[in-house]
């Protein structure tokens, strides 16, 4: 028998090489969602131009404030832009000073904060709700065609996912195992996500962080408890350190400006649906919540069976049982606040991957512990049908877009593919093996076809502009003038200001006001109905698909060779 100075001696080494095989087993599994994640995002990042009109704002504006030198007012197509805060802007700018001014740079910082939320999710789900489940939480976010597809545009919902996902469960951390020292880094995220959007951030936190509260606390004399041990004051203070110096020196430098409009304009102007063209039904949510996170917001239909329970006992002080609970009200506290706002865009669903990502590896860690194929085996069949079904609303759906409508139908038949597969497996209650391939076949058939899509939407809708963008920009005197929606896109590829046309004056005031030689961009459509208002003599000089190239000539232009 050993001595007890001896055994306790042991004990501690036995101890710490458990702690350093959790340690590596930790490291081993990040490093493969950091893989996972990088396969999904980063081959053909920057593979096309720019896609759209969010893509080229955020990727215009970061390239003008780099070459101004003004890291505090943003500016687009050189004139000032408050539609947004920030942080944005700054880490597309970091992303320029490494890998140069393109498209690959612009979108780096969306792909990054994908994969950032999938390892985030990971290392603060791991010890509620165990290793294999907070994994496989992690694989689903990566799998959504939402987060896939935002993943590759320059877009600033990416950050904000990233940084409410990381204050949300570090807040939950410290309410469900009483850790405080997660209270700092969660506000100073908060702050930051404060950058990125704007106070929409205390929103969606609040939504997570409040309905966990009042659905778990057992009296109210609890929830006050429980409150103040989130440390209100450290609540206020952190965010606005964080967040307050950006915001008072763009008021400052902006003369009042950027405050009235963001804060004003933007912020209840969209909840209010003063935004014309961001109103939409409750509705238009759905097809988007059905497609953009499949396979699993669907697979979800049979997770009351299981999760039911756990919500029956919200009131257990089981770490798994609460994150279960959190992640419910997360999911629906902030699909609530999404459908209160008259402003509906489908990208404003990205915050609640998170939780549908959770609740997704509890489920199917769950549907494994039990081994009851009964609870999971009806689903495949459903999603089957449902995918069928899906196939013939297609060719309405992407009405005159067969390329889109190909890809649309092989992505269904892929799923129909890993869905028949992975209830087979099921049926033979070879459990483990169908949840495998049903993650495996998601991840593949979304890393395959979803930058493919995104090739084939650049090649229908800008390629053939940028090219007539850059034939016009070779003169250096040129005056170049578009449509206003398409003005960001073409001073990215010109280097310098561009026209926005948004009516007949406007072709005269431009023409009247420069010196030329002019040049415009026009869509057929556009060019029949404002080539007659251009004064002098407009004459098409170069042709691509849709879009015209058009110079004036008179007095004071040139001639221009195709």
């Amino acid at each position: 028998m050993l001595p007890p100075s001896k055994a306790y001696t042991q004990s501690n080494y036995q101890q710490s090489d458990r702690v350093d095989s959790s340690k590596r087993s930790d490291l081993k599994l990040m490093s493969l969602i950091v893989v996972v994640g990088c396969l999904m995002f980063l081959p053909g990042l920057g593979a096309t131009g720019i896609l759209n009109t969010t893509d080229a704002y955020y990727a215009e504006a970061a390239r003008e404030m780099l070459n101004r030198g003004d890291f505090i007012t943003p500016y687009l197509n050189y004139q000032p832009y408050y539609f947004k805060p920030i942080l944005t802007y700054w880490v597309i700018i970091a992303s320029y000073l490494t890998f140069g001014v393109n498209t690959f740079a612009s979108r780096l910082p969306s792909a990054l904060s994908c994969i950032a939320t999938a390892l985030a999710i990971f290392s603060l789900t791991k010890t509620f709700i165990g290793r294999r489940a907070a994994l496989m939480a992690a694989l689903a976010l990566l799998s959504m065609p939402l987060v896939s597809v935002v993943g590759h545009v320059s877009i600033p919902d990416t950050p904000l996912l990233l940084l409410t996902t990381v204050s949300s469960l570090l807040l939950l951390g410290a309410l469900i195992r009483g850790d405080k020292k997660g209270l700092i880094p969660a506000y100073a995220c908060l702050g930051l996500a404060m950058l990125s959007k704007g106070p929409l951030a205390l929103a969606f936190v609040g939504a997570c962080v409040g309905g966990f509260l009042l659905v778990s606390s057992r009296s109210l004399e609890h929830f006050k408890q429980r409150l103040l041990s989130l440390k209100p004051i450290l609540a206020v203070a952190v965010p606005l350190l964080v967040a307050l110096p950006w915001f008072a020196a763009v008021h400052f430098s902006s003369s009042g400006a950027f405050t009235q409009f963001f804060f004003i304009q933007q912020n209840f102007g969209r909840l209010s649906g003063q935004f014309q063209s961001h109103n939409n039904p409750a509705w238009f949510y759905v097809p988007y919540l059905a497609g953009g996170f499949l396979p699993w917001l669907p697979m979800l239909l049979s997770a009351p069976v299981i999760l039911r329970p756990r919500f029956e006992k919200r009131l257990s002080d089981s770490p798994r049982v609460q994150m279960t609970v959190a992640s419910l009200c997360w999911l629906f506290g902030t699909l609530g606040l999404l459908l209160v706002s008259s402003s509906k865009v489908a990208h404003y669903l990205l915050p609640i991957a998170s939780p549908i990502a959770i609740l997704t590896g509890l489920y199917f860690d769950a549907v494994l512990k039990l081994g009851r194929r009964r609870f999971v085996l009806w689903v495949a069949p459903v999603m089957v049908l449902a995918c069928i079904g899906s196939l013939f609303a297609f060719p309405r759906l992407f009405e005159n877009e067969g390329q889109l409508q190909t890809l649309a139908s092989v992505f269904v038949s892929l799923l129909i593919v890993g869905y028949t597969a992975y209830g087979a497996f099921i049926y033979r209650s070879q459990m483990r093996l169908g949840v495998a391939l049903l993650f495996a076949w998601s991840l593949l058939d979304c890393g395959l076809l979803v930058p493919v899509a995104i090739q084939q939407t650049y090649r229908r809708a800008n390629e053939e502009f940028v090219s007539l963008v850059r034939q016009a920009s070779k003169d250096e005197n040129s005056v170049i003038a578009v449509r206003a929606n398409d003005s960001a896109t073409a001073a990215f590829y010109a280097g310098k200001q561009i026209y926005e046309i948004e009516g007949p004056l406007d072709c005269k005031k431009v023409v009247d006001t420069t010196p030329g030689p002019h040049y415009f961009i026009f869509d057929d459509k556009t060019n029949s109905l404002l080539q007659p208002f251009i004064p002098g003599t407009p004459r098409v000089i170069s042709t691509d698909g849709k879009w015209n190239l058009i110079l004036v000539e008179n007095g004071s232009t040139s001639s221009s060779s195709n």
